[in-house]
């Protein structure tokens, strides 16, 4: 069963561009795709430059649909990343068009300096934010591994801008608006390809549409770095190669979309473990001094040095090992809180947790009744059974318990067999309706591998009706659950106790 048979299909609301596509029943859709962006694209480097325009245009035209095919399929809610991807594909046209204008009607050497750079700069940040939403999205359980694969990126980002780019281009006599949105593209490329390859190593399953985007990320990087490095700055020749690698981005963008698999591209990833070693440590020291090393090892080689750069580069790095150290130090303080607050077996708020609410409550003021539970029988369990049927039982308890109180009380387990409620706003008819639905509770069997098994329980019931602190008060429900264990009949059921400030009331 492939991805697309679990999305209902009758229930999605219609996208603006329903009736292009219903729903995938095969791969015949990105193969023919492949095939005539392949052919197109081999071809290329054999066409005059008219027929060069028609075949670049008629490509970069191409993953339009594509795009507007994928963000159909994709279930709403999840469509961000495609209304991303088609922005900046109509920009990119709108650039590429406005290129070819200015060449070849009005010509001119080239389209810099015009129009064209701004569609083209639109482009590229609307790609950047597709492919970010798409890193969030399948990448939130993972965050560390993400700052980590940023600030690789960074740093290989910074040592082919120092020691490849920026010397070429100042060799060339560049404009500097040249140099700056080279370097800005460069950077953006990179981090995004470095991300899109942590996800692909903590992927547990293969996913054609992360190659495809990933493999999209690459070829627009080759292309960056080619025009920049063969292009010579106001002129519109340039090798095939060039403009290749930009229609092989193009049509990876298109199979990313029609992949069947983009589904689960737009569904969170797995949650590597993050461990903080002494490795990941010196990992994020190196990182620290990268730049800083780059520059001094342009500076020993004779070569030019980008300052501005590098102390950007340097600022950008430090906050995010310092937010990579912080995101491992909350998740361990997240982990301790859970467990210094919560019961293992049954995930119910322990004892330390029930008191700090409880304290709270009466601190401001409210009006709270509490129930002392204990289960009566729960010890032959034990022993009949073993410890881990007698686990079973108390998480079912549990679950009966949660589905008794109201939102906004409190189920807790004290230890043992010992279950306590903490009712909030509660007047007595509040806690006698209580009751009533815990006795309902009781009455059907635990079940449990030994056969069906009846329990009993004996509760004691406080309010606070008089000036006192949370032990007080449990304290007197604890009285009132043993008066009510003593009192109780043989057998399973349920006997009940209200403690009062003057007394304690047995109830059957």
């Amino acid at each position: 069963m492939n991805v697309f048979d679990e999305v209902n299909w009758a229930a999605r609301r219609a996208g603006r561009y329903r009736g292009l596509h219903q729903e995938p029943g095969g791969l015949g859709l990105s193969v023919g795709y492949l095939i005539f962006c392949g052919v197109g694209i081999v071809g290329y480097p054999y066409l005059s430059d008219v027929q060069k325009m028609v075949d670049f245009l008629l490509l970069s035209f191409a993953t339009v649909p594509a795009v507007m095919i994928g963000l159909n399929r994709t279930p709403a809610g999840h469509r961000k990343p495609f209304w991303f991807l088609l922005a900046a594909l109509v920009s990119f046209n709108a650039s590429n068009v406005a290129w070819y204008w200015y060449v070849f009607a009005m010509r001119l050497p080239s389209g810099d300096g015009t129009v064209v750079g701004i569609f083209a700069a639109l482009a590229q940040v609307f790609m950047f934010a597709g492919a970010i939403t798409i890193v969030v999205r399948r990448g939130r359980d993972d965050v560390g591994g993400l700052i980590d694969a940023t600030i690789v990126s960074m740093v290989a980002g910074g040592v082919l801008w120092n020691f490849l780019l920026l010397p070429h281009l100042r060799d060339v006599d560049a404009p500097a608006m040249t140099q700056i949105s080279t370097c800005v593209m460069v950077f953006m490329l990179t981090g995004i390809f470095g991300c899109l390859v942590r996800l692909l190593l903590t992927a547990r399953e293969f996913i054609p549409a992360l190659w495809f985007l990933l493999t999209a990320m690459g070829f627009s990087l080759v292309g960056v770095v080619s025009v920049a490095l063969v292009v010579v700055p106001g002129s519109s020749d340039r090798p095939a190669y060039t403009d290749m690698a930009y229609l092989a981005g193009y049509t990876a963008v298109g199979l990313t979309a029609l992949a069947r698999s983009v589904v689960r591209l737009l569904q969170p990833g797995p949650a590597p473990t993050d461990e903080l070693s002494k490795e990941r440590l010196i990992f994020l020291g190196l990182a620290l001094c990268a730049m800083p090393a780059v520059g001094s090892a342009s500076e020993l080689l004779g070569r030019d040095v980008d300052t501005a750069l590098l102390a950007v580069n340097t600022a950008a790095v430090t906050p995010l090992v310092m937010l990579r150290i912080w995101n491992v130090w909350s998740e361990r303080v997240r982990v301790l809180r859970y467990q210094a607050s919560v019961d293992p077996v049954t995930n119910l708020p322990n004892r330390a947790e029930f008191l700090r609410r409880l304290d709270a409550a009466l601190a401001a003021g409210r009006r709270v009744v509490v129930l002392f539970c204990d289960l009566d029988g729960f010890k032959t369990v034990n022993d009949r059974y073993g410890h881990a049927t007698g686990d079973q039982v108390l998480v079912d308890m549990a679950g009966r318990l949660r589905g008794c109180v109201r939102p906004g009380d409190t189920v807790s387990r004290f230890g043992g067999d010992e279950f306590v409620i903490l009712g909030l706003d509660a007047q007595r008819d509040d806690a006698t309706e209580l009751c009533r639905r815990i006795e309902r509770v009781f009455r059907p069997p635990f079940i449990v591998a030994g056969g069906p098994v009846r329990l009993g329980a004996s509760i004691g019931v406080a309010w606070n009706d008089r000036p006192e602190d949370g032990e007080r008060l449990i304290r007197r429900a604890d009285a009132a659950m043993y008066t009510a264990k003593q009192d109780r009949r043989a057998g399973p059921g349920l006997q009940i106790c209200l403690a009062t400030s003057e007394r304690v009331t047995p109830r059957s």
